[in-house]
Parts: C-alpha cells; structure tokens; sequence
C-alpha cells in the first residue's frame, strides 16, 4: 500500500492551530493518518491509564496504542511515543525507548511496532527515524508507517519547516552575522538560559535571537520550555548544520601563502613575535592541543589585515602550493572566546570544528575527530554563564 502524495501548503497555512500538549499531538497526527489512507482502511489510537500525560507511567509502557485496520480488522499494531516538541540531542534515546517497547501485551500479543508522533518532525530527524524503522507522523502531515508483515507502505508530506515556529521575519538557514554570533554561543555556553540572556552572551539583538530559536526548535536542535528558557542545544548538529550553511571559504576573503620552513615556523613566529594586528588561529593547528588527526599540513589564520601579516611573518603570496591560508573574516566572531597555545592566539573550538567541516579533503575527518573529543570533554571548553 503506498500513500498518496500531495503538495503541502506554504509554511503558515493549513495546518491549523498549532497542539499545545502531548495529547492534541496525537489526536492531530490520528487524524492526518486517517486523512491520508484509502477506503477501508481506519487508524484508531487507544490511549489508557499509565500511557499519555501520565507522570506515573512506567518507563515501558508506551503512551498509546495505534491500530491500524482494514475492513474493520487489525492488521498492525504501534506502540506509539507522543512528543509535543523534541530536540534532536533527544532523538536517538527516544528512539531506543521505542525499540525496547517493541514486545506484545495480553491484549495485543503480537509484536508492536515502534512509532513516534510529534508536532513537527525536522527533515534530518524523519531520516534519522526511517533508517532505524520507526514509523512517525507529525502534526502538519509528514508520514511514515511501514510493515512487513502484512506489507504495508504508507508516507505522506507535511510541512519543510514548522508552521509554528513564532511569528516576525523567518530563519530558514544559519547564514549571516547574527546567526554566527547565536550558534556560537549556544556552543560555547551551556543552557539553561532565557532568549534575552543568549543574545546578551552572543551580542546580537533580541529579535534575532528569538527568531533563531524559534528555528532551532522547529528544526529539533534546541529544547526550549513554552515561554521559558533554552534548556538543551544539540550543539554537534548545531555546528555541523553551521558549517554547511556558512562555510569560512564563503564567508571569509582568502589569500594562499607560503611558509617555506613549514608550520612549525610559522607557530614560532606568531610566538615569538607581536603581531602589529588582531588574529586567530583556525583549522588543524587550532585542533592541535585537544585533538591532533595528524600533523597538521594547512594552517589557517584569521586577520583583520591580512595582507600585513604576511608582510610581518614574511610569508610568500602563491597561486597554487599554499601551506598557510589568511582569512580576513566577514565575522568578528572568530575572535571571540579564544585561548593561547605555545604563545599563540587560537579560536575556540567551537570555531574550529566548523571550519574544518566545512571544507574538502581530509579537514572534516580531523573536524569530527575534534568534535568527538568535545563530546568526551564538554568541561573542557564548554562555559557557564555567569549567574
């Protein structure tokens, strides 16, 4: 059985009001399910004590059951997880609820299959839960119910972005200056903490700020309480998204010179010398005292004036066989929250993971390298916010 495909409406219609609880998230999914199967087909969702809303449900016992039907007879059953709203730093423990739910009742002695329902589910997360066989359905109409026995294929599109997601002039990438300052601090700094104190922590404007969390929540990269502070950021996602969106080679003016003694020269001169400007060191060097790949063969070197750094570090200016790149950012946020190793000025980590991701070669797997040592390590460079 395949679904029935349509054009789904723009972002702010036809999807009704948006479910304000954990309840009228399944109800309004039921119901998009209903709408999207054929004749003869019904969806029924049977919640019970314990399941949905229930503070003392047990841990193993799933919000709700979702029968499907044909004809008036079950033909697959669902164990069902309501989420009004869910981050993707929640996704994969969510999931492995799902997965340990998975087992039959007296009541419905053949298996369950998993499935989760939500207001909104992000593309990347529908993704996430098809390649592990979750079924799911949102809120605006996203679909995905499968079974293999009988065989049963059912999708449907909703909505690309959440309808609900706040009101004033929408985020639909992590481009441009305020997003760069707003990523960056919800890196560097760990919730919790209200829209307005973020924005004060990035230095960006409050309006910019809220309309960049309204995203993040939709897209599942931050949990945020209704009307209430940012209690999580799904930071490793956050700043891969970033790189993709705003990769330094973008959004930074480059010039390739040459280091003829190599980057160890080049780590002595910045260290032994005062450079007559602002700079931060990025990329494989700045990886160096946390995670080293591998020697590092590529330096990269913000600067306000770069063409004046490499005339004080006597660099060479080269066409092709550049072994140091200046970058005169477009950003003032690479210098932001930096620290000094053997004498010299590195960006954060943060920033430095970004920008190896988002370039070719072997600089992502030295970028992911990196970011799994932040995983490890969050007290390390993660900061607070001073209370």
């Amino acid at each position: 059985m395949a679904g029935r495909q349509r054009t789904p409406p723009g972002p702010s219609e036809g999807y009704g009001d948006e479910p304000k609880s954990d309840a009228e998230v399944l109800r309004s999914a039921a119901a998009r399910i209903q709408t999207a199967l054929p004749p003869g087909w019904s969806a029924q969702a049977k919640t019970e004590i314990g399941g949905l809303d229930d503070p003392t449900n047990a841990s193993r016992r799933p919000d709700c059951r979702l029968f499907l039907m044909r004809e008036g007879t079950t033909v697959a059953t669902y164990a069902v997880e309501a989420k009004r709203a869910l981050a993707s730093s929640n996704l994969i423990p969510t999931i492995n609820q799902l997965l340990d739910r998975q087992e039959g009742t007296p009541a419905t002695p053949a298996p369950m299959l998993p499935m989760l329902v939500a207001r909104y589910l992000s593309t990347q997360q529908q993704r996430v839960l098809k390649e592990r066989g979750i079924a799911y359905a949102d809120a605006t109409g996203n679909l995905y119910l499968m079974s293999e026995d009988p065989l049963i294929l059912l999708s449907d599109r909703g909505a690309s972005a959440d309808p609900w997601r706040g009101p004033g002039r929408p985020t639909t990438s992590l481009k441009g200056l305020p997003a760069a300052l707003l990523v960056r601090a919800l890196a560097d700094f760990a919730p919790p903490y209200s829209v307005a104190d973020l924005a004060d922590l990035a230095g960006a404007s409050l309006g910019a700020a809220y309309r960049l969390s309204d995203y993040l929540v939709g897209e599942g990269l931050l949990t945020r309480r209704e009307r209430g502070p940012i209690t999580d950021a799904d930071w490793p996602e956050l700043l891969r998204r970033w790189s993709q969106d705003a990769r330094y080679l973008d959004t930074s003016t480059t010039r390739g010179f040459l280091e003829p003694r190599g980057l160890g020269s080049l780590v002595e001169k910045l260290g032994t010398q005062t450079p007559s400007q602002r700079y931060a060191v990025s990329g494989s060097l700045a990886a160096q005292p946390y995670a080293a790949y591998a020697e590092a063969r590529l330096g990269l070197v913000y600067a306000d004036d770069p063409p004046r750094l490499a005339s004080d570090l006597g660099l060479r200016p080269v066409e092709t066989g550049a072994n140091v790149i200046l970058a005169a950012p477009r950003s003032p946020v690479v210098f932001q929250r930096t620290s000094t190793w053997r004498d010299i000025t590195i960006v954060a980590p943060s920033q430095a993971v970004a920008d190896l991701l988002g370039v070719p070669g072997r600089n992502p797997a030295e970028g992911e390298y990196l970011l799994g040592w932040m995983k490890e390590n969050p007290d390390a460079w993660r900061r607070q916010r001073d209370r």
